[in-house]
């Protein structure tokens, strides 16, 4: 049907969302940095990272803000904030938010939905941390999301190693000033 645009719903992730995002954030890291580690160190990183039991871990803390995107009836996009956590001397946890993570399946890419929710995220730090500096982590070669970042003011402010298994990724902190 020419012109049909799928309903996206934007969600608070709840407990019944727990499998849909476990498997959307595995599929979506996967496929967006997969190629890059050995498969004992992604599956690693898989499995420290979005089990649904470290997940329901994860959506339990109050001071953590989740959103859950289904396209129909599939979940396609997720994203995560709370207080920053990153290896920065001026990052301040009790008052300062980031966006820790942001993932979109690769059949929704390009149509609008990073920027939507990067606004979503913005907000919500804006909110939880008025005034203060917001923060961001990405590879140092993630390109595309590091140019969707500039546009809304992150500027990098330092860098650290980022573990996925063995492997050490080399990663930007991006910081927006208020």
């Amino acid at each position: 049907m020419a012109g049909y645009q799928t309903l996206m719903r934007i969600l608070p992730v709840e407990p019944r969302h727990i499998p849909a995002l476990s498997q959307l954030a595995m599929d979506t890291f996967t496929e967006t940095f997969g190629h890059l580690y050995p498969p004992e160190d992604l599956s690693a990183f898989l499995e420290k990272s979005y089990t649904p039991r470290k997940l329901v871990q994860e959506i339990a803390d109050p001071a953590q803000f989740w959103r859950i995107v289904y396209a129909g009836g599939e979940a396609v996009a997720f994203l995560q904030c709370g207080p920053v956590g990153l290896p920065h001397p001026a990052a301040d946890p009790q008052h300062e938010g980031e966006l820790k993570r942001l993932y979109i399946h690769s059949s929704q890419q390009g149509k609008g939905l990073g920027k939507r929710l990067l606004t979503i995220a913005i907000d919500w730090m804006n909110e939880t941390y008025p005034g203060n500096p917001q923060w961001i982590g990405v590879w140092s070669e993630n390109h595309k999301a590091q140019a969707l970042y500039g546009a809304y003011g992150f500027e990098r402010a330092g860098a650290y190693r980022f573990a996925v298994g063995q492997t050490l990724d080399d990663e930007f902190i991006l910081r927006r000033l208020p």
